[in-house]
């Protein structure tokens, strides 16, 4: 009898060792984080001047430097242009020249850039297969050297519509420059080109309608003086 109870109890407790869970296996630690590399540095002679809506390329790699225009002309890009010239004082640059390919600008911005282009020196270029349109087309208009390229693909000069004073009217499809405006805009014409080229411009500047733009090539900017060359560098 007393062996029989012996019995019993060592499957007793077998059966309560075989029905414990086995210990859970260690958690491994957490995996060492990737290291991230660092951002890449800019190549030396190239800096990039950001503003709302666009930026400003500074390449001063050779001799002769260029900033790339690209995006929106407003007060910011003013700003971010001040800052570039000052950059550029440091560097060997035997010229300089404005690389356009704009998207908006405005009118007041637009005259100052060219005014600080020209007394920087500076030459622009449209860049191939661009549409300048007239803020842009200001801008152009201060380069000592005017280059429209043909190659490899031709880019355009359009006269739209100046927007109108606040105080003077309503917007509407024509240009709308009140007397300040005018003789604003034949000064500053005047102060880049030569006779007839500023008359010619400002004549197509106020004729402007957005229902039929008029658009001028290479070969038509060159015989009224706007431009210069039709060769890119």
């Amino acid at each position: 009898m007393l062996a029989r109870i012996f019995l019993v109890a060592a499957l007793a407790w077998v059966l309560v060792g075989c029905a414990t869970p086995p210990p859970e296996a260690p958690t491994p630690p957490p995996e060492a984080p990737t290291p991230t590399a660092p951002p890449a540095a800019p190549a030396p002679g190239l800096s990039t001047l950001p503003f709302e809506g666009g930026s400003l390329l500074l390449d001063t790699r050779s001799p002769a430097c260029t900033v790339t225009l690209q995006g929106a002309m407003h007060e910011g890009t003013v700003r971010r242009l001040h800052t570039g010239l000052q950059q550029l004082q440091g560097a060997r640059c035997s010229s300089r020249r404005l690389l356009l390919d704009t998207t908006a600008g405005e009118l007041g911005s637009a005259i100052t850039i060219g005014s600080m282009l020209r007394n920087h020196q500076f030459d622009t270029q449209v860049q191939a297969g661009r549409v300048c349109d007239t803020p842009c087309l200001l801008v152009f208009a201060a380069g000592t050297q005017r280059v429209l390229p043909l190659l490899p693909q031709p880019a355009l000069l359009a006269f739209t519509p100046l927007p109108p004073d606040l105080d003077f009217g309503p917007r509407t499809c024509h240009s709308q420059p009140n007397a300040a405006q005018k003789l604003t805009l034949a000064r500053y014409l005047n102060a880049m080109l030569p006779e007839p080229s500023s008359s010619t411009v400002l004549r197509q500047i106020l004729a402007a309608d957005c229902n039929g733009l008029a658009r001028m090539g290479a070969q038509q900017a060159l015989a009224i003086g706007l431009a210069t060359s039709t060769v890119a560098r």
